[in-house]
């Protein structure tokens, strides 16, 4: 949605209404991706350890990707 230049109390309300609408789904999601990037981030830490050639290698890149 696009928004114009504020020119009343009364669309300063309503842009503020919208935004309080819309945050509490922006900080569900936000916290559903820090999530995903934390355990993309453990995958990658285990798959570092690993060494090439092993199956468990192998195994842990495909869980990556």
């Amino acid at each position: 949605r696009k928004y114009v230049p504020i020119a009343s109390q009364e669309q300063r309300q309503a842009y503020e209404n919208d935004f309080n609408a819309e945050f509490d789904e922006y900080r569900r999601l936000h916290a559903q991706i820090d999530a995903e990037v934390k355990k993309f981030a453990k995958f990658q830490e285990q798959w570092k350890l690993l060494s090439p050639g092993f199956q468990e290698h192998t195994v842990k890149k495909v869980k990556i990707l």
